[in-house]
């Protein structure tokens, strides 16, 4: 039995097919995200609220992170942020996640202070995600804290503490009752 071109072409294009398709689809995969499916876009503000914003040398800066939701059918059901500060200018205290009533596990949690890549390298940076495991009408809506932070500043001045890139990578998913 022989095998004309036009049957070894197909032949070749079938198996390239098998071959690059699991291949086409991993590299795809790397890149996919759900979550933007989910995202609460626009609907969700995150909020720094410090107890100032100049120091002197020694003194305690005490952040709460929260999100605030915009609409009150909205419930949020996942956060993850990194939270900006100039490592010259403080020390890290405490970083403390709220749990409990509203987000039950924490996934992510990085307070070792790290250069953070962007924004010139010039910050370092801690990261919080949390999840909640509960029924959609037992998720938290409106305001919800996240975190208490605490830093001691090193040197005298003004402070900045911040999301990075103009809050581009902040995660809040969840869903609308």
């Amino acid at each position: 039995m022989t095998i004309n071109k036009k049957e070894l072409y197909s032949l070749i294009i079938v198996l390239l097919i098998i071959f690059l398709l699991p291949l086409t689809i991993y590299f795809l995969k790397q890149r996919a995200d759900i979550r933007p499916k989910a995202q609460l876009a626009g609907s969700a503000n995150f909020r720094l609220n410090a107890n100032t914003t100049n120091l002197t040398n020694g003194q305690t800066l005490n952040v709460l992170v929260s999100v605030e939701l915009t609409e009150a059918s909205l419930r949020a059901s996942g956060v993850d942020f990194q939270l900006l500060y100039d490592p010259s200018k403080f020390d890290i205290v405490s970083f403390t996640p709220i749990t409990g009533n509203n987000f039950t596990d924490i996934v992510v949690f990085d307070d070792s202070g790290q250069t953070y890549s962007g924004e010139g390298g010039m910050y370092s940076y801690l990261r919080l995600g949390m999840v909640s495991v509960k029924s959609k009408d037992q998720l938290a809506g409106g305001t919800i804290q996240l975190a208490n932070v605490s830093l001691l500043a090193k040197q005298n001045g003004n402070t900045l503490i911040k999301f990075p890139e103009d809050n581009a990578k902040l995660q809040v998913v969840g869903t609308a009752l």
